[in-house]
Formats: C-alpha cells, structure tokens, sequence
C-alpha cells in the first residue's frame, strides 16, 4: 500500500509542471481543451455500522480532456470508534454545460479508498455540481464496498457496504 501511495503522491506533485507548461502553450489562455488543474473541498455524512459519522476532504483533479478527470482527495472521518484517513483516487467521466456565469456539471466513475484500519474499499460515485462564475457547490453519493470491513467495539462484524452523501464546495481557482 505505501508503495501504491507513494506513486499516487509523486504523480499528484508532477502534474502542476505539466498543467503549467500545457497552459503557457495554449495561445488565448484556455485549457477547455487539454490537461488542466483544479481543487475543491467536500464533506459528507453518513451512518456505517450504526454508528454516525462526518468526514471532510481536499480534493485535486486532474482533467485529461472536458469529460474526464483523475480525483485524488486527502480524506479524514470522523466517528465514534471509526475515525480514519487516507486517499480516495478515482476517475470520474463529466457531462459539463458550462456557459461564461453558470453552469451544470454532472459525473460519475469508479475509485479506490486506501485508509488506515480496515476502511480500504472500492467505491462508485455520482454527483451533480452548479457553477456559478467562480463558485461551484454540488452534492452527491459515494457507495463503498469494503473487502475487509473488520468488527465493531463489540465484536460484531461490521457491513460489507456503505453509502454516503456529500457536498461540494469549489473555488474558481485552476493550478
């Protein structure tokens, strides 16, 4: 797992020197059309094991071309006897309409959570996002399917799945 983290993280910190060079070649400054940056913050809620919890993360995507793009987003929950942390890494395929004040944006894609304890999982996950000039605020789910769910403070096994609902708050920022 360290040596998979490690080639995510050395990917993720090589990928604002090629975004920087890719977007001082596009003569008129847009980047619609190729590699390109962005950020954005997330929290989500949920109910795993019947045990409530709160998470929060800071994501980085990667976009390849306008419809898809590489997510990875550093994540921390919280919850009684489930706090953990790690890396959730995804793709996600986009259907953007997108006009120069607001915009629409829908995705969808597969991923993979590396986390501490026994709180790795495949994951699928769709959302919708509104842009508005430089501000995006979306909402969507994630279904998580854990290989190793582990057990409870009481010993019981917990749930081979879990889903969560989250939102998403973006700046208008690209690196």
């Amino acid at each position: 797992m360290k040596v998979i983290l490690s080639l995510v993280l050395t990917l993720a910190l090589a990928v604002p020197a090629l975004a920087q060079r890719r977007q001082s070649t596009n003569r008129g400054g847009s980047s619609s059309d190729g590699m390109r940056l962005t950020y954005d913050l997330g929290a989500s809620a949920g109910s795993y094991g019947g045990v409530d919890y709160s998470e929060i993360n800071l994501g980085l995507n990667w976009y390849f071309a306008d419809w898809i793009a590489w997510r990875n987003a550093v994540f921390a929950r919280q919850g009684t006897g489930q706090s953990t942390a790690g890396l959730d890494t995804s793709i996600r395929f986009e259907y953007n309409n997108r006009g120069p004040d607001f915009g629409m944006k829908a995705f969808a894609g597969p991923g993979y959570r590396f986390a501490s304890k026994s709180m790795s999982a495949a994951f699928a996950e769709a959302g919708l996002i509104f842009h508005f000039g430089g501000l995006a605020i979306g909402a969507g789910a994630k279904s998580m399917h854990y290989s190793n769910p582990g057990e409870d403070s009481r010993g019981t096994a917990l749930p081979r799945q879990d889903t969560s609902f989250f939102l998403i708050l973006g700046g208008g920022g690209v690196l």
